[in-house]
Parts: structure tokens; sequence; C-alpha cells
């Protein structure tokens, strides 16, 4: 199949005037120069395609409100947030495509939940990303009330797995991908988030100073760093002088790990030692050992990408019932 051309403005001599034809109209562009005229035509193109998709989310269409939060959240959320959605989202259109958005129903969201093997916090999570993405399609107005206010969220599991040392030297046992042991690495070592590493280019990389920087979203304040140890920092360097463009953690075949290539490798651990493990697991076992090794909280959270610090210790208020961590720290205090 020929592809097809990109649409591009043409000049009318006896107008004095730029246009260009889009779906078969042509639409004036005005009297300008030819580079302002291209500048008119991507305004234009990006001016129709909102106009579309706007006009696809009144037929109260399951995609396109989709959709249309996803676009939402990219440009007021952290690139990270959305991932996070986008992922699960697509997961489950993937599952009902031709879902009206008034149709759907809890039982909908139960049924594609418990098709997948997942943790108490996994399916929390699924169920959460579906039904905050009705709430929001009725605050905005696109349907009256969310069909799924009715839909029970249950609380998330806290109970995490801190992996030991020799845990995660057991682990990399079950690779031969030396790419995917980079990314376990680095993991463990930095503590980053999983769409951190997985979205990490040699652009966001500063040599100078031994870290990752993120831009943030729009809107938003700070910047998201990640701080390298030395191993990480190696790690880094080598896959930048592979792949000096684009994403930086890749398999074998120069791909880019995505996260559901990435529980597959897991869950093919899980089926052979019966443990579950995940890049999650592995940044939570980076914090619990960094709180035990007298690390301040503060430091800790902002190292995480914390925004609010008292998030550390809601979460890993389990050290408080490790005695021999408390022992410890009481030992600490009294010199």
């Amino acid at each position: 199949m020929a592809k097809k051309r990109e649409a591009r403005p043409w000049y009318r001599p006896s107008r004095s005037c730029w246009y260009i034809t889009l779906d078969g109209k042509q639409h004036k562009l005005g009297d300008c120069s030819e580079s302002e005229a291209w500048v008119r035509a991507d305004t234009l193109k990006r001016q129709l395609k909102q106009e579309a998709s706007a006009k696809a989310v009144s037929s109260d269409s399951l995609a396109a409100i989709i959709d249309a939060f996803l676009e939402w959240t990219e440009k007021h959320r952290a690139p990270d947030t959305y991932e996070w959605y986008r992922y699960r989202l697509q997961r489950f259109i993937d599952r009902y495509p031709d879902l009206n958005a008034l149709d759907v129903r809890p039982h909908h969201v139960q049924t594609w939940v418990d098709s997948y093997e997942l943790s108490k916090t996994s399916r929390r999570n699924y169920l959460r990303s579906v039904k905050r993405c009705m709430a929001w399609a009725a605050k905005q107005g696109y349907i009256e009330t969310s069909p799924l206010r009715h839909l029970e969220v249950p609380s998330a599991d806290h109970k995490e797995v801190v992996i030991s040392q020799a845990e995660f030297d057991e682990l990399l046992t079950h690779f031969r991908n030396q790419d995917f042991k980079d990314l376990l690495r680095l993991t463990w070592e930095t503590g980053c988030r999983p769409q951190e590493s997985l979205r990490v280019e040699a652009r966001h990389v500063d040599l100078d100073n031994s870290r990752w920087v993120f831009p943030v979203s729009e809107g938003k304040t700070g910047l998201r760093i990640v701080y390298l140890t030395e191993e990480a920092l190696l790690i880094t360097k080598r896959l930048m002088l592979k792949y000096p463009k684009g994403k930086l953690f890749r398999n074998r075949n120069g791909k880019a790990w995505t996260t559901d290539a990435v529980n597959c490798r897991f869950y093919y651990v899980q089926q052979k030692t019966g443990k579950r493990y995940s890049l999650y697991a592995l940044r939570h076992s980076w914090a619990t050992h960094a709180l035990r090794k007298g690390l301040d909280p503060l430091t800790v959270a902002i190292l995480m990408g914390h925004k609010d610090p008292s998030m550390l210790s809601r979460v890993y208020q389990h050290l408080s019932l490790s005695p021999e961590h408390m022992l410890e720290q009481a030992k600490k205090a009294a010199g």
C-alpha cells in the first residue's frame, strides 16, 4: 500500500495567498511567507484534530473518552502519571473496543481485572485507573454521571516484598540477558521508578553531576532527578554509547523494554521459584535498606522523587515493627 503523502501548503498567485488541502477541503492560510504558512498549517491541523476528537467523544465512545482523558493527563500531569494510566487503560479498551461509555458497568471492569494474575495492589490500581477516567469524563461534562461510581476498589496491599542483597544476587542468576540485568542492577542501585528507567534517554543524562534529569509536565514545578551510583553511571554511559538516541534500556533485538515485557520476565522467575518480583519491589527494597542504613527520611524521600515526605513514613512504617531496626536506632539515639 502506498504511503499517504503529508498535506503541504501551496500558493495561489491569483489571490496572493497560501492554502492547504485537508481531506479534500481547501483552507486559506493567508497572505504570508512560506515559513509562516507551514506554522499556520500545523496549527490548523492540531485544531482540526482536537475538534474531531471532541466530536468523537460526544458520541459516547469509550475509546474516545479514554483518548480524551489521556490527552488531558499528558498535558496536565507528570509523564510517569500519564504512562501509568495509558498502560492500564489501553489494556481495558483492548478488551472492550466497541463498548460505549454509558454502557460500561462495574462487572465489565471486574471481569477484565479477574482475567489477569495480579497482586492485591495491582488489582486495586487497574480498577482505580478506569474508575478515575470515568469520573473525569463526568466532571468534564462528556457524560452526565459516571457509570462506575459504585465500583468497589479494594484497599492497597501493604505487605511489600523486601529483597535482600543475597536474594537480588540470586535473582540475577535466572537471567542470561545482559540487557535485562542492566535494568535490574540500575533499579537496585538507584531506587528509581519503573516509568523512569523505561523512558530514560541520553538527552536526560547529566554526566557531569552523575544523574538523570527529567523535565516536569505543564503546570508543575521542579525537576525529577535520579542520582546515579558508580555502577549505575557506568551502565548509563555504556548504553548512551550504544543508543545515543531513543530509549536506553532495550532488549537484545534493540527494542525498548515495555512494562509487559518486563512483567513476563518476572513471571518466568515466579514459575520457577514461586517468588513474585517486580521493578517496584526493587525500588521498595532500596528505600527500606536506605532507611535501615541510617539515611534520614527526608533525604530518602527526595532521592525517590516524593513531593510529600510524609508519604515515606506511611509506606515504610513497617520498619517500626522490626525489633532489630528499632533497637539499633535506640542505640544510636543513646550515642
